[in-house]
């Protein structure tokens, strides 16, 4: 398995060329953003582009018959017959196949056996059903009762033996995959170096799951000199880079030269009635801009009357909204720098519900900017399925929220890496407007590995 790195302009513009170039068994193994051709190698003019990273497996050179070796001694016949006996001991070479040396021989051995499988079932298909050369001797009436019995006994012998082939070589093909990310990481061997498994904790108790963690420590391996593996200064740096480049940011939230409209999303209980008030106080106290507040949350009482508070000691005005006319009508004459849009908590499996929030968004006709807030302590398989469900709004980033009530944040930071989604803010508090922060990747990488030096 070799690795190799494909730049275009989007996501899937680079995995349209990894299957042109490398067709469908190279697997995707991660992505981020860089800028390229930037003016004079400066970022100037700079253009942002995909890195796709993929494994592609190596194309091997071996016999066209014979494969010897002390884990497999198999040898392939011209016939569905042979290649059946051939096949039942692949298999049982692969059930004994091992660890350390005697595995790797023994992957070595069943890839060579592979191809020299696939070169007689090429030569099994190019002459089935019934086309064996009789002897020079071989009376003409014998020759036809041959080819018509070879018909009938070879044809599905070949159907058969083609698909356990495929079924094998997907197998073989798993495992040279797993031995050569093993490689990657020094598993394999059972040796590690303990200041990079210090690393690799960190990674996964952000939740980072073990094929990326073996490839963030493969690079990290990479990047810094056999010397500067002692150096915990340098290799801290690195991985930091390593994550940074994985973060895409968007900065604060500007009002534009026309009305800007922001809808925070997301599930019950994550805190976005608390994040809309805390960038309310914001704009409206400290930046001196005319904000309004509309909320489309009419089933939580609670959460409605806590953000009119809100509205009433700030002096923003405030809308409570029923249905799409009078939501447009609000948008349509409120004169606002910058109009906020509370909705209403929906479950990620309730797509329904999310279908009524997206509604809304569909009919608003100013500069709009959709807004998923996801809580720093949500599971990561459960963040996978919010990420996945929203993903019909067309949200434009993701703010992070309840940072201080969790260690790490990298479940968060992966997955939103995962769907492309920027990270505009994160929130470290109740208290507002003060507990809110304009995301940045070095916060986030620092908060991700706070516990390193402890």
């Amino acid at each position: 398995m070799k690795y190799v790195k494909i730049r275009a302009k989007d996501y899937n513009e680079a995995m349209q060329k990894l299957r042109t170039e490398y067709g469908d068994d190279a697997i995707p193994i991660s992505h981020k953003y860089k800028k390229d051709g930037g003016f004079f190698n400066s970022k100037l003019f700079a253009k942002e582009v995909v890195e796709l990273t993929a494994g592609v497996q190596e194309k091997r050179v071996t016999p066209r018959n014979n494969v010897t070796s002390r884990n497999i001694d198999v040898t392939v016949g011209d016939t569905p017959t042979g290649g059946n006996d051939a096949m039942n001991r692949l298999k049982s070479a692969l059930e004994r196949h091992g660890t350390g040396e005697e595995k790797e021989n023994t992957l070595d051995s069943l890839n060579k056996a592979i191809d020299s499988m696939n070169d007689n079932l090429s030569g099994m298909k190019a002459t089935a059903p019934g086309t064996r050369v009789p002897e020079k001797s071989e009376p003409v009436a014998e020759k036809t009762a041959s080819s018509e019995t070879g018909s009938h006994s070879t044809g599905g012998g070949v159907e058969k033996f083609e698909k356990e082939f495929s079924e094998l070589k997907t197998t073989l093909n798993k495992l040279i995959v797993d031995k050569d990310r093993m490689k990657g990481t020094g598993a394999e061997s059972g040796q590690s170096d303990p200041m990079l498994e210090k690393y690799s904790n960190i990674l996964r108790d952000n939740d980072y799951d073990n094929e990326t963690c073996n490839l963030l420590m493969s690079e990290l391996k990479d990047s810094v000199s056999k010397d500067d593996l002692n150096d915990e200064v340098k290799i801290e740096k690195n991985l930091k880079d390593l994550l940074k480049s994985r973060i895409v940011t968007t900065g604060p939230i500007e009002k534009g030269s026309k009305k800007k409209i922001i809808m925070f999303v997301g599930p019950t209980g994550v805190g976005k009635t608390t994040t809309m008030a805390k960038l309310g106080a914001i704009h409206s106290l400290r930046e001196g801009q005319k904000v309004v507040f509309i909320t489309l949350d009419n089933y939580r009482i609670a959460a409605t009357e806590q953000l009119k508070k809100y509205a009433e000691i700030m002096r923003i005005p405030i809308h409570a909204v029923n249905d799409h006319k009078e939501f447009r009508s609000i948008i349509a004459k409120e004169k606002a720098d910058i109009i906020l849009i509370d909705t209403s908590g929906r479950s990620h499996r309730n797509e329904m519900k999310i279908s009524e929030i997206k509604s809304f968004a569909d009919i608003i006709e100013y500069d709009l900017e959709k807004v998923l807030c996801v809580s720093a302590n949500t599971k990561k398989r459960d963040l996978d399925e919010i990420f996945r469900s929203f993903d019909v709004v067309n949200y434009n980033s993701v703010v992070i929220t309840k940072v201080d009530e969790t260690s790490h944040i990298g479940n968060v930071v992966d997955i939103a890496d995962k769907y492309n989604k920027p990270i505009s803010y994160f929130t470290n508090g109740q208290e507002v407007p003060n507990d809110i922060e304009v995301a940045d990747s070095d916060k986030i990488v620092d908060m991700m590995m706070g516990n390193v030096n402890k």
